[in-house]
């Protein structure tokens, strides 16, 4: 299981590195300016609903669900199963598609309402052009969490790095000739990509489709209850994206585009490993807990929890301590200017200090999923964001963007803390005597790495002795040891 996990942290690695490779670009054509504003809120809202469905709560709900379904009925009721699900999705996306294009001017204005009339315009004109995305995001998504429950990692997680590709291709080909609009139209075309590269391995799995929705499916209603919960969570969580561009949207002109770098930054370890791991994890933790194998649950969960530590805490470090240096290598290039780099570099500081917290949660909350308990994780995002929404109002006076980003940290702190807490509690009694001593050993480690790299002048060669010594100080324990270590 987790040799697979290591092969998706590959493929997702590339993917991230692509998606870093696409901001940079973005940030040489058009620097961090109200177009890219526009750009970055069009798309943040054209993808709202991406993760109500493949990526979200019914992708997450449906791998239990099928379980149950074809450990009771069969493989074929479970194929019948799914093409339901893929129906009711392309409606539902189609319906929502053509509603973004009809309202975007009205969607964009109490978003965005602090953005010039000028950005505005542009916004909802690349709403317009982004909107079909979401039809092909949606069913990709869900063909993706089909394909994960039958052990096919590599090519779900290769998705985004078609996605990426077409939009690095948009700015550079187009961006000259269109404009930002070239960035829009890329991402329409990376979303048709993402769809078609999961169908060969789909079909030959599913077989042929089938145009039908059985609607006295049994296992169709529970999943939609299941998944109800979740889908408050995730529509809260989504709407706290949006509060935060609309506390943006009154900072100075190129805070939004400053925030996404950011983000775009930091989401390369959550993408790599925690999404990666928690992927990786989920099937086969939801068998484990069907057949009331507990203490292998137990198992996964800790070395799940400790393999994060080792990943996440020295990125941690490097996100925070040399903040501005990887700002400047990443970005720094065409129309991203001194005043640019500084307003990315401290979003992306305090971004960074809830760097563990936003990986374990992805962990954690597939742990409760994997006990069908979709309330408890809800209720602690929809807590842990009204947090955040108070901090950001708190903050946003005396800290700016920088408040935004320390408030989207103590939230997740906040939210991991609940889980894991209320898991202990309900389920099983996590022993985490292993997992402080693990933490402590990952302190010491990334502490040394930093005192040996600290001086040096150059990033790269910085960051390269960094992970040397980490490695280093690391290296006999995995080779002996393996994944034991954890």
């Amino acid at each position: 299981m987790f040799k697979s996990g290591i092969l998706v942290m590959l493929i997702t690695l590339v993917s991230r590195v692509l998606g870093l490779a696409r901001s940079i670009v973005v940030a040489y054509y058009f620097g961090a300016s109200a177009g890219t504003d526009a750009f970055f809120s069009a798309f943040k809202i054209s993808n709202f609903f991406r993760q109500l469905l493949g990526e979200g709560a019914l992708g997450t709900s449906f791998i239990p669900m099928y379980n149950e379904k074809v450990g009771k009925e069969g493989e074929e009721e479970g194929k019948k199963f799914i093409f339901s699900i893929l129906n009711i999705v392309f409606i539902f996306s189609v319906i929502i598609s053509i509603g973004m294009i009809i309202f975007s001017d009205e969607i964009i204005k109490i978003i965005v309402s602090g953005f010039s009339l000028e950005t505005k315009e542009i916004a909802s004109g690349l709403l317009k052009i982004m909107s079909s995305y979401f039809i092909f995001i949606s069913l990709s998504g869900m063909i993706c969490a089909v394909l994960n429950n039958f052990k096919c990692f590599a090519v779900p997680a290769s998705t985004s790095i078609f996605f990426n590709l077409a939009i690095l291709g948009g700015a550079v080909f187009f961006g000259k000739t269109y404009g930002i609009k070239a960035m829009a139209y890329g991402v329409l075309v990376g979303g048709f990509l993402q769809l078609i590269i999961v169908l060969p391995q789909f079909f030959k799995r599913a077989g042929m489709y089938r145009f039908k929705i059985d609607f006295k499916d049994e296992y169709l209603k529970r999943i939609f209850y299941l998944m109800l919960p979740m889908l408050v969570g995730i529509v809260a969580r989504q709407f706290n994206t949006i509060v935060d561009q609309f506390f943006a949207s009154y900072l100075e002109s190129g805070g939004v585009s400053a925030l996404e770098n950011a983000t775009r930054v930091y989401n390369l370890p959550i993408g790599v490993f925690g999404i990666s791991i928690s992927t990786v994890i989920y099937p086969a933790l939801s068998k484990k807990i069907v057949n009331k194998n507990f203490e292998a649950v137990e198992e996964d969960i800790k070395r799940g929890l400790n393999i994060l530590l080792f990943l996440v805490v020295p990125s941690m470090a490097v996100l925070t301590i040399y903040s501005e240096d990887i700002v400047r290598l990443i970005f720094e290039y065409g129309k991203f200017n001194g005043r640019a780099v500084k307003i990315t570099a401290e979003s992306l500081f305090y971004y960074s200090l809830g760097l563990y917290f936003y990986t374990a949660i992805h962990l954690m909350t597939r742990a409760f999923y994997g006990m069908k308990n979709s309330r408890d994780p809800v209720k602690f995002s929809v807590s842990a964001i009204i947090i955040n929404v108070i901090l950001n109002a708190l903050l946003i006076k005396s800290m700016e963007y920088r408040g935004l980003a320390l408030s989207t940290s103590v939230a997740a702190m906040i939210n991991f803390s609940l889980l894991l807490y209320t898991f202990r509690k309900k389920y099983i009694k996590i022993n985490m005597k292993k997992i402080w001593v693990f933490l402590g050993k990952v302190l010491i480690s990334t502490a040394f790495a930093v005192g040996m790299s600290f001086y040096i002048k150059n990033i790269i060669l910085k960051l390269a002795v960094f992970s040397a010594v980490y490695l280093v100080l690391w290296g006999y324990s995995l080779y002996k040891k393996k994944l034991e270590v954890f």
